[in-house]
């Protein structure tokens, strides 16, 4: 190509020539191996250094040769050099590492400077690694990284400006070729024959690009397939479904993580395969935190990689059903170290980052017909789910599975999803979904009877414990949760006494599973509510609140929230400021975790959250589940004795305006007296009459004059 036709070739790369000529003066080195990617810029990097217009330099291009003897060749031609200068030796990599040791011995004063993807292997061998040119952006927006500089500068002198191109969209190019130079001339040529934006989706989607335009490009420089197929043709089977299976995720990939996802190959076979890749510069790797070894790949390799995944649908197929199949063992073994306390932190870790893959791995399955396996992923990882704040994608996500025309996963995602909504709170929905998923005696009826009694249905609740299945067919966890399910569908506190709740408590307190002994606490705490004891019912809720790592247990620690603001409000007024606090952080925390909020509330009063009442202007200090729950366990519990006056059940602003309501103050006066808008009182005084059962405002003031004379 002509010179005058070039770019810079070296850019950034002026450090790396200056070192590359240390190591070759210094007398220790005999074997300089200068490595890296395809297409990284090795050769003229090399070819610069070696001309240092002292050395005595001897260059041969092994590039089209398929044996080692033009070196011997090239020594014998005429005095000995200084250096021998051997470029693309990629494909004789093991002939020359044979040859090479026998030639420096010959040769004391000789030094060899090789390029090539692969080291030799030598004991004597220096190894430079050339990397990609960066395509992280400087501070200034304007200011293009090196790669992105690289291809707009292709652009314009290879071109002469026939096209310009957004830098946003230049800097995505570069970024996915891995700032490799060779690439980014290729995908200068694909943007003046395309544009930036087609260039950028054929590269992601892995359409080829065009190969280049100039006749005297090598054949092995002239397709980004070409490029790296070149000294690649011994690479085995296993190595390519290696990099395929890779090639799917950006994580960077641990050793043992890469041994799951294989899905049983064998240890020592993968171990040695990365090393080959790492070797042969189609990987890179590093030492982790914890010791292993972790692997990134190029985004030029990846590219390559795509293509080869795009021209043949039938091998894309197989290698991403081996890669579902991995992730799908990896999220057992997520679920199973969430459920260990010590190894939880490192499952959290795991989770996040493979979080990406996970959700692509639960679409493929659904894409594919395989709902049940994705309705089990969503089922092992809904913790997961939570705390990503992704619980609205895994319910969406599930609601399309239950639309299937597979009967059995339809099943499956209304069984799941009935699950999840009895857990937060929406028991309406829960009855309609386990209704419509449960058999009559299967062993998720004791959800559907529990979501059954939570909205009143006691006598259906009643008759499905009585055809649940025997204990003998039920697993230890079924037989106890469902033996207390149904102590607390036939719990009648009037003849049970005032132990019968404790026992309850202490038998739900005592289950195992803690999502079944947080679930049936706050089941028993609505229940005491409902039978007018909100005292015990706000004691219930605290002991839930108690729970370690209340993180891991967002929806239940929300509902006893709930719960615990609701006791308050049935005490009466005194109480209103918790009634607020506890009900706004509650709200908060479903916002802040993507959880559904509440629409009804089954008979359980539920506390108005008033904006215009001053306790809300402390609830902006309430901002994460920990500091919610520290404030909830803080406040005073409620006494044995409560009033039982009707009056006591309004808050403190609606208290507030009855009593204005007496003095014959208009809605009008009432707002200018409070300071807030007159449908503001006219709304507060409905609320007035309802509870107060008042069907005018003088039946209000009666009842206030009234309650002042009793406490008189």
């Amino acid at each position: 190509m002509p010179d005058s036709y070039r770019i810079p070739a070296l850019l950034e790369r002026k450090g790396q020539v200056d070192e590359v000529r240390r190591l070759i003066a210094d007398s220790r080195v005999r074997v300089l191996t200068v490595t890296g990617i395809a297409g990284v810029g090795k050769s003229r990097l090399a070819a610069e250094a070696v001309q240092d217009g002292v050395s005595r330099v001897v260059a041969v291009d092994l590039a089209e040769l398929e044996d080692a003897s033009a070196v011997g060749a090239a020594i014998e031609a005429g005095p000995v050099p200084s250096i021998l200068f051997l470029d693309n030796c990629d494909r004789l990599v093991r002939a020359l590492a044979d040859e090479l040791p026998a030639l420096l011995n010959r040769c004391p004063d000789l030094t060899v400077v090789t390029t090539s993807r692969r080291a030799f292997g030598l004991y004597q061998e220096c190894l430079f690694q050339v990397h990609p040119l960066p395509t992280t952006t400087s501070p200034d927006p304007e200011t293009p990284s090196p790669a992105a500089r690289l291809l707009l500068d292709s652009i314009e002198t290879r071109f002469r400006g026939a096209t310009s191109a957004d830098l946003a969209i230049v800097e995505e190019i570069a970024a996915a070729l891995g700032g490799v130079p060779l690439a980014l001339e290729l995908a200068a040529a694909a943007i003046a024959r395309f544009g930036a934006e087609r260039t950028l989706r054929r590269i992601e989607s892995g359409q080829p690009l065009p190969p280049s335009p100039f006749v005297d490009t090598p054949a092995r420089h002239r397709t980004v397939r070409e490029c790296l197929e070149w000294g690649t043709g011994d690479l085995d089977p296993l190595s390519t479904d290696l990099l395929l299976q890779i090639t799917t995720s950006d994580v960077l990939t641990d050793l043992e993580e890469v041994l799951l996802l294989l899905c049983g190959q064998q240890r020592d076979a993968i171990v040695d395969r990365l090393a080959d890749l790492v070797n042969r510069s189609l990987l890179d790797h590093a030492v982790a935190g914890n010791g292993h070894y972790t692997y990134a790949m190029s985004g030029f390799t990846r590219t390559w990689l795509r293509q080869l995944l795009s021209a043949d649908p039938e091998r894309a197929l197989r290698i991403r059903a081996m890669r579902a199949a991995g992730m799908s063992q990896l999220a057992a073994r997520i679920a199973r170290m969430l459920d260990d306390p010590a190894r939880r932190p490192a499952a959290v870790r795991l989770a996040e980052r493979w979080h990406g893959d996970l959700v692509a791995t639960i679409d493929y399955f659904t894409i594919q017909g395989e709902a049940a396996r994705a309705v089990r992923m969503l089922r092992e990882l809904e913790d997961v789910w939570i705390e990503r704040r992704a619980f609205t994608w895994a319910e969406a996500t599930l609601i399309r599975m239950s639309k299937t025309a597979d009967p059995v996963a339809a099943a499956l995602g209304r069984e799941l999803l009935g699950h999840w909504a009895l857990r937060s709170g929406r028991f309406a929905d829960a009855v309609g979904l386990l209704t419509s998923a449960v058999e009559p005696t299967g062993s998720a009826v004791w959800r559907l009877a529990l979501a059954c009694y939570e909205v009143g249905d006691t006598q259906r609740a009643r008759t499905l414990v009585d055809s649940a299945p025997p204990a003998t067919a039920r697993t230890p966890r079924e037989r106890e949760a469902g033996e207390l399910v149904e102590a607390l569908i036939h719990f009648d506190r009037s003849q049970d006494g005032e132990g019968g709740w404790q026992t309850l408590r202490d038998r739900a307190a005592a289950l195992p599973h803690r999502r079944d002994r947080l679930g049936l606490l706050a089941a028993l705490g609505r229940t005491l509510l409902r039978a007018g004891a909100p005292q015990h019912a706000h004691e219930v809720f605290r002991l839930a609140l108690r729970t370690p790592d209340p993180a891991r247990n967002a929806v239940e620690m929300v509902v006893a929230l709930e719960g615990c603001a609701r006791a308050y409000h049935v005490a009466g007024e005194h109480y209103s400021d918790h009634v607020h606090r506890l009900s706004a952080a509650a709200h908060w925390i479903r916002d802040a975790y993507a959880l559904p909020q509440l629409t009804d509330h089954v008979g359980i009063p539920d506390p108005a959250l008033d904006s215009d009442d001053p306790a809300i202007s402390t609830v902006g200090s309430v901002l994460d589940i920990d500091e919610a729950i520290a404030y909830a366990l803080s406040t005073p519990p409620l006494p044995a004795e409560l009033p039982d006056s009707p009056v006591s059940r309004l808050t403190k602003r609606q208290l507030e305006i009855a009593r204005l309501v007496t003095e014959g103050m208009t809605n009008r006066m009432i707002a200018s007296r409070l300071g807030i808008a007159e449908w503001t009182v006219v709304n507060h005084l409905r609320q007035v009459m309802t509870k107060l059962d008042c069907p005018s405002r003088l039946h209000v003031a009666l009842v206030i004059k009234q309650q002042a004379q009793q406490t008189a």
